[in-house]
């Protein structure tokens, strides 16, 4: 086992920095040894089912009632899967018949269907029957823990515990967090797992290393970053300091000091108004803080309630999902994007098809168009939902006109269709796009003339405009937003809205980086969103930058050469701001 400090470099999966100390939690089934029983007992084994089966479905409501209190019930649904698993009176009728027919004991023959059951599963190329094998597997290890007289709610955690394990289920996030657990080390399970959208939930940092649980020794001191996916087993007192000081500006904390702020939306130093707003894609303890304040959501991601349930939802579970984030949001706009699934958001229907280059394939509004009776769908329970006029549509990876037409038509349609069956809803909702493939930047003076808003995606734009996938640690040094083309890029979208009279926003991660800020005020961009975890910081410089000076400053960073010439232009300005000569 290693005793120096090493660093593991992991893949994100909820975002968050923590730091503490390594419990492992060592993988492996409960055992479940087959036992002959007499023909007397068999009652009994059954009775022993039941009870393990009731005490399961006990727990897996309370565990759900929790997750709704904190997170909203769209999410929660991943336990409604797990009570109807529990519950499956065809599966649980079959093993007690087999208790009786082999007169076996109830473990070994519930283990066995479990097996039967999941091994089909995971054979299956459809990644939504992988992810109900997982489900089961969860339920049968809590049926099977109540009837060995084991369970896992038994273990106790040290402050600041990093569990590290194999694979940690939905109900061993809620379960071990409620129990103080900081943050989690897996090495199995994907981003788009329901671990993954329970953890994202719950703000719990989650990394994911292969093998990790092998190398790692219990009590060592640990720092994971699930935002970068970085792990650091035995970090030095430096790398101590180092990531405290990251947590502050990132953590939790960075989301509770929005209530500490002054002006929202913040002014400059000359007084010009700089609106700010949020990134969200799952329900979460950062909503109230948002809505508080009255911080408006630039992009609302919808792919989670596919990812939640694995399939698409259909249009009431969308309807009351919408109008949560509605009323949660009453006082403000919320801007909500159509499912953009596809590429790293893999979908686990039979017809989606694989693709050699997912990234430049079959996603976002393209997907969509094909799937019309699905975008209908979505749209018609954004538009009941937008009766209080506070919901905006935005259209994702739209690279031509035609797309855009083809989306507003369903548009109508869907309209007309409510208008008819006298359905309430936003007659003048505005619908937007998103920029995120350079050809749309290029035909944006095209493309503002039939749209209300655009949202520039900065994140997809730098990995199209450069060709180098963001996701791609091989290519990680190509992948800049201060390249001088996707500076080129960001600046027509502008310049195109502006002609034409339409708001235009930033929605990338380069909306909450302060080095851009002066660029983006002196390109007068309508609006920044980001992660909440980068408000505080982006409201606090506002204050500091004269946007009359930034002017400017456009001109000398968008004649630049090169990334180095651009970011060294943007950090000689922020340090004259820092040292008060601006």
């Amino acid at each position: 086992m290693y005793t120096k400090r090493r660093v593991i470099k992991g893949t994100p999966i909820s975002k968050g920095i923590v730091l503490g100390y390594a419990r492992v939690v060592i993988p492996g089934d409960i055992e479940v040894v087959a036992k002959r029983i007499p023909t007397s007992r068999t009652k009994g084994e059954v009775a022993a089912l039941d009870r393990a089966v009731e005490q399961t479905i006990g727990e897996l409501r309370a565990l759900r009632d929790s997750v709704v209190k904190k997170i909203e019930e769209p999410v929660a649904k991943i336990f409604d899967a797990q009570l109807l698993i529990a519950s499956d009176y065809e599966f649980l009728k079959g093993v007690k018949e087999e208790i009786a027919a082999q007169q076996r004991n109830a473990g070994y023959i519930y283990h066995t269907h479990v097996q039967r059951t999941t091994g089909k599963l995971k054979r299956s190329p459809d990644i939504y029957l992988h992810q109900m094998a997982v489900d089961i597997e969860a339920v049968a290890g809590r049926v099977l823990s109540h009837l060995a007289g084991y369970h896992k709610s038994d273990l106790t955690f040290a402050p600041n515990t990093i569990l590290v394990g194999k694979t940690f289920t939905p109900n061993d996030i809620v379960n071990y967090r409620r129990r103080k657990a900081i943050g989690f080390l897996v090495s199995e399970g994907g981003g788009d797992s329901h671990m993954a959208l329970i953890a994202r939930s719950l703000m719990v940092p989650v990394a994911l290393a292969e093998d990790a649980w092998r190398n790692i020794p219990n009590d060592c001191r640990l720092i994971l970053d699930g935002t970068s996916g970085l792990v650091i087993v035995h970090p030095t007192d430096k790398d101590w300091a180092e990531y405290q000081k990251r947590k502050k500006r990132l953590g939790p904390a960075a989301i509770t000091r929005i209530k500490q702020l002054v002006q929202i939306p913040p002014l400059t130093a000359d007084g010009r108004e700089v609106v700010v707003a949020a990134n969200l894609a799952l329900p979460g303890p950062a909503d109230d803080i948002l809505a508080s304040r009255n911080i408006p959501i630039g992009l609302y991601r919808t792919e989670f309630l596919y990812m939640a349930q694995s399939r698409f939802p259909d249009e009431e579970t969308q309807y009351s999902y919408y109008l949560q984030i509605a009323e949660k949001f009453a006082h403000t706009n919320v801007v909500i994007r159509t499912f953009d699934l596809g590429y790293d958001k893999s979908l686990s229907n039979s017809r989606w098809p694989h693709e050699d280059n997912p990234a430049l394939g079959w996603r976002g509004i393209r997907a969509m168009l094909d799937m019309s009776h699905l975008f209908k769908t979505q749209i018609r329970a954004i538009l009941r939902a937008s009766a209080r006029k506070n919901l905006k549509i935005m259209l994702p990876m739209v690279s031509e006109l035609s797309e855009l037409e083809r989306a507003k038509k369903l548009i109508s349609q869907v309209k007309f269709k409510l208008r008819k069956e006298q359905i309430e809803f936003d007659r003048d909702i505005e619908v937007g796009i998103m920029v995120e493939v350079p050809a749309a930047a290029m035909i944006a003076d095209k493309l503002a003339g039939s749209i209300d808003f655009m949202s520039i995606g900065t994140n997809d734009l730098t990995q199209y405009a450069l060709a180098a996938d963001r996701t791609n640690r091989k290519v990680a040094d190509l992948y800049c937003p201060y390249h001088p083309s996707v500076l080129q890029l960001i600046g027509m979208t502008v310049d195109a809205c502006k002609k034409h009279g339409k708001p235009v926003s930033i929605c990338g991660e380069m909306a909450g980086d302060i080095l851009a800020l002066p660029l983006f005020i002196g390109l007068e961009v309508d609006l920044l969103s980001m992660s909440p975890t980068r408000i505080f910081d982006l409201c606090r410089a506002v204050k500091r930058i004269d946007s009359n000076l930034v002017r400017h400053l456009v001109g000398a960073v968008m004649a630049s050469g090169s990334v180095r010439e651009a970011v060294s232009i943007l950090q000689n300005f922020r340090a004259a701001v820092e040292k008060r000569k601006l």
